[in-house]
């Protein structure tokens, strides 16, 4: 089957309006059907007609926070007091279910309400600080003193002075450390602490943001002629061989990602607004250029998961978060640099998305498509889908 552009025509893409409007489209899907009013949280499942799956009471720590956080920014977006609710929701089952009372950290999976996957992952924790930095940009002043705790028990436990990074996992009692490193979680924890900075105007998350920022992009690049790769060992040193059976992974795939350079496009060029540098806009633009050169699909649009050292592509499927990710860092390169060549693109992603990736009739993102396009699953059954990429891209594009 292949996605199909179902009688609908092009918006204005660029307009607020058209982006206010599609966010809203995009959270009807979610709300209030996701609202698990009798176990706390939100139905993290759905069915191929668009439905909750009531029957699944599997919950991600990463779907948790990103609803949560969906909610958040929607409420700032409307000023609308039920999203805010809907986020609060989200952040007492973070508290409640979640959060191990004894330790301070945050389980990574429950299943019918018992936890499943007590671990600590520094990619998921970011996610949980993130979710309370955008609640209470939204208006949810209690939850203040959640930001400070949650960066504090990134620096604690996994914080690491001599690298100037964070560690990937630790055990349920933060004992145990595995040796695997990763770009993945410092990415998302610098996305993280930029929303906190946005929150509270506190320098030090800022700082700390600025930090990560330029030892991966700048410091771990430099390993690999300016590309940056996923995988590390325990001394930062680039791990060609992890995962090279596994290009396909969800959270931890072989070859460089595009998607990750575009994304570090977007997160480098909000720091150059909080603090600009020149070396912020120079990276930014010189990663999106890279992602562009190797893996935009000249045949059938849109950007491709993954390609190799060698700079062959490794993995030709379209994935949502990639193309939301590329859209909103062409929108900042276009803005930042008066450049209308990012505008240009940024069309082009736009009319495929528009095209291919959205499911017109529930109002979602396809979660990944193949390289021509066609659906791999429904939307709706996706695993964890949130459409958290494609509702943050938007609202960033309205705050430019």
């Amino acid at each position: 089957m292949k996605a199909a552009y179902q009688d609908n025509p092009q918006p204005d893409f660029r307009s607020k309006e058209f982006l206010t409007d599609h966010v809203r489209s995009i959270l009807s899907f979610y709300y209030p059907q996701c609202i698990d009013q009798l176990n706390g949280g939100y139905f993290q499942h759905f069915d191929v007609n668009g439905k909750v799956d009531v029957t699944n009471g599997q919950r991600h720590l990463v779907s948790s926070s990103r609803l949560t956080i969906n909610f958040a920014v929607a409420a700032r977006l409307f000023g609308d007091q039920d999203l805010l609710a809907a986020a609060r929701h989200g952040v007492k089952f973070l508290r409640d279910h979640h959060r191990n009372r004894s330790t301070g950290g945050y389980a990574w999976m429950l299943e019918g309400g018992q936890v499943s996957d007590g671990d600590n992952h520094c990619y998921g924790i970011a996610f949980v600080l993130m979710a309370y930095a955008r609640s209470y940009a939204a208006g949810a002043d209690e939850l203040y003193d959640y930001i400070a705790e949650t960066f504090h028990l990134l620096e604690r436990y996994f914080w690491r002075e001599q690298d100037q990074l964070y560690l990937e996992t630790r055990d349920e009692n933060f004992e145990a450390t595995s040796s695997y490193r990763g770009q993945n979680s410092n990415m998302h924890c610098c996305e993280a602490l930029i929303s906190a900075y946005e929150a509270t105007g506190e320098q030090v998350y800022l700082d700390r943001a600025l930090v990560i920022a330029r030892r991966i992009t700048v410091d771990m690049a430099a390993q690999c002629d300016g590309r940056i790769w996923e995988h590390y060992n325990d001394r930062w040193q680039a791990d060609f061989d992890y995962n090279c059976h596994d290009i396909e992974n969800k959270l931890r795939p072989w070859g460089y990602q595009p998607g990750h350079f575009t994304e570090w496009t977007k997160l480098l060029l909000l720091l150059n607004k909080h603090h600009p540098q020149d070396w912020l806009q120079r990276r930014a633009k010189e990663l999106f250029d890279k992602a562009m050169e190797v893996a935009f699909d000249g045949c059938h649009s849109g950007l491709q998961y993954g390609f190799s050292p060698s700079g062959e592509i490794c993995s030709d499927g379209k994935y949502s978060w990639v193309q939301a990710e590329t859209i909103v860092a062409a929108a900042m390169l276009a803005t930042q640099q008066n450049n209308n060549i990012y505008w240009c693109i940024y069309q082009q992603f736009w009319q495929y998305v528009w095209r291919y990736m959205i499911d017109h009739e529930q109002k979602c993102w396809h979660r990944n498509l193949t390289r021509d396009n066609k659906i791999i699953a429904p939307s709706t059954v996706a695993m964890g889908r949130t459409d958290y990429h494609s509702i943050c891209a938007c609202i960033e594009i309205i705050d430019l």
